[in-house]
């Protein structure tokens, strides 16, 4: 259901080339990639204008255009995607390979590995020259506030969310030239301001450090998509990172957690979809069944589009990466014709049964299902179909949500399908979903929205005391939570 990239996470998926690709592009080049990305957004997006008006849309759009145009460097083109005004946690622009390769090796990274809490940035690493969970508040006299203002937030709506936000990354694109980082530190809110000067590093250090972060800790879940374990005698673990998964691999593993929870008389489960960035949405009520308490639940949700053709035909790839000719385009202009059906009253088209062959409405309850105390774990990483599932869990009263906000709304999203677009100069992809998808019969027209919030929750003091401890403050909080 979403595609595990988002705006500059290309960072993670590095890799060396032989090839070298020039990025010395011309500030008209920029403004022209620039131009067709706010010519996709208004003419392909299923429905652009849901959380911005058109006119403040283009106010803002010229805005960046401006900003770009009198620093035309790719940095800065990144910094400048039109793409985060529509506030559409699933529309993308990702760079292409051999231009990241030849980027990194002209800008300097950030020495640091960071974590975003709460609008705060905390050190995430063991370093010799800086505390773990130290709170940074200055990078080369920048306040730190004003950094993660000037982030683009990748989320939907309303949302409040600034995990979800690079901070190394972001600090390494604003001082790419930057030899030594400055940096202002606190070791408590309280503490005294202190100051070190740290050496800027290269891609390679860079990476090196995001690979050595002390926060998740399950990272077995993360390859894996699902793992489990017992907490204490009477506390069981659920990671899920991933609703992207075969329907019968999933089963099998849920099948396996499951019988072993009922084996072990567990009393408690915490069911951890923190990070999760979503899969496929049939997928989710075959997950919740093994936690619901009801014999059968409700399992509603509807694909709809206000954009069911390929308006834009330039520059639009196939499935294999192409450009996409037009039998291509006419194949995808049938997909949607043949399973999308134009409601005249509210003008949306709407998924009709052909779409989802899967779909069960009234979703059964799972044989191994359990019914004792479930706590779930969500924060502003949780996105697209997990947030659907937090939203089922939040539906039925299952039990304490703890966390932060989810990063795609409570009661729809965009996501399904996607069409690529490849920039005539950058040959930067733009990704776009065809759908929004709303998790009720009928298309929501709310001009907001707010993702799933949860009840309980840490403040950033207490997730930076968690930290420096080397200890997950919203677990702890979960743990406590059901032992009452």
């Amino acid at each position: 259901m979403i595609k595990l990239v988002i705006l500059l996470t290309f960072i993670s998926c590095y890799s060396a080339f032989s090839q070298v690709k020039n990025i010395d592009f011309t500030t008209e080049e920029y403004l022209q990639d620039y131009d067709f990305i706010v010519e996709l957004i208004k003419n392909q997006h299923p429905n652009p204008f849901r959380f911005i008006s058109e006119e403040q849309f283009e106010k803002e759009a010229h805005v960046l255009r401006e900003g770009l145009k009198k620093e035309p460097t790719l940095a800065n083109f990144l910094l400048s995607n039109p793409l985060t005004l529509i506030r559409d946690t699933h529309s993308d622009l990702n760079v292409d390979d051999l231009v990241f390769d030849a980027f990194v090796k002209e800008i300097n990274f950030f020495p640091l590995e960071t974590i975003v809490y709460d609008q705060r940035v905390f050190v995430n690493q063991f370093a010799s020259d800086i505390p773990l969970g130290a709170e940074i508040i200055t990078v080369n006299t920048k306040k730190v506030t004003d950094m993660l203002a000037k982030i683009p937030a990748k989320v939907d709506g309303d949302i409040q969310g600034s995990t979800q936000k690079k901070f190394s990354l972001y600090a390494s694109l604003l001082f790419p030239k930057a030899e030594v980082f400055t940096i202002q530190y606190k070791e408590s809110v309280k503490g005294s301001l202190k100051s070190v000067q740290l050496k800027a590093v290269n891609y390679t250090k860079y990476d090196y450090n995001s690979n050595k972060t002390i926060l998740p800790f399950d990272l077995l879940s993360y390859r894996l998509g699902i793992s489990g374990y017992l907490v204490n005698k009477d506390t069981y673990l659920i990671s899920i990172r991933s609703f992207d998964l075969s329907e019968a691999y999933a089963y099998s593993i849920l099948n396996n957690l499951f019988t072993s929870i009922k084996d072990q008389k567990v009393k408690h489960i915490i069911v951890d979809i923190r990070d999760n960035q979503g899969g496929s949405l049939s997928n989710i009520p075959l997950f919740y069944s093994f936690i619901s308490t009801e014999k059968s639940f409700s399992n509603i949700y509807k694909y709809a589009t206000k954009v069911p053709k390929i308006n834009v035909k330039a520059n639009l790839l196939d499935e294999n990466g192409k450009l996409a000719n037009a039998n291509d385009i006419l194949s995808q202009d049938n997909f949607m014709q043949q399973r999308f059906d134009k409601n005249e009253e509210d003008g949306f088209y709407y998924g009709n049964n052909r779409l989802d062959e899967y779909y069960v409405e009234n979703y059964p309850q799972d044989k191994n299902a359990f019914t004792g105390d479930v706590a779930l774990l969500i924060n502003n990483n949780t996105v697209s179909a997990a947030s659907y599932f937090a939203s089922l869990f939040q539906l039925n009263a299952r039990g304490a949500l703890v966390g932060q906000e989810t990063r795609s709304c409570s009661g729809f999203t965009t996501a399904a399908w996607f069409v690529n677009y490849k920039l005539p100069y950058t040959e930067s992809i733009v990704s776009l979903p065809r759908s929004e998808i709303f998790f009720n019969i009928a298309a929501n027209k709310d001009k907001n929205c707010r993702g799933v919030l949860p009840q309980y929750t840490v403040t950033a003091d207490e997730f930076q005391k968690g930290l420096q401890k080397v200890q997950d403050a919203e677990m702890d909080l979960a743990l406590r939570l059901l032992k009452k």
